[in-house]
């Protein structure tokens, strides 16, 4: 029997303290990464389910630290035009919410 060994990393796997602020056009939602920068950060949205990963330099029990976490999107949101940016150790998303989801205020007469 002939097995490919494959060098697997082992993380410790920690959920990111998240802010999340809502304004009328768009949600700003801050993850605290420590030891994490820009190159090690993975978000993406699949299937509605918007997910960040941060490989940190930090270690726990003997593991580096693997930051991760989902939020389920709503139908609201312009997913096209999400931005993530990271700085000392935070990483901040700015999520646009599509034209439709925005409150208009009405006059009234």
């Amino acid at each position: 029997m002939n097995m490919e060994l494959k060098e697997k990393k082992m993380f410790s796997e920690v959920t990111p303290v998240a802010d999340i602020v809502e304004e009328n056009d768009k949600a700003t939602v801050y993850f605290e990464i420590p030891g994490s920068n820009s190159q090690k950060v993975k978000v993406e949205v699949k299937n509605s389910t918007l997910t960040i990963e941060a490989e940190s330099c930090l270690e726990r029990h003997g593991k580096p630290v693997m930051f991760k976490r989902s939020f389920e999107l709503s139908d609201a949101v312009d997913i096209d035009n999400i931005k993530a940016k990271t700085q000392d150790g935070i990483l901040k998303l700015t999520i646009p919410k599509s034209e439709s989801a925005q409150v208009k205020k009405i006059a009234v007469e």
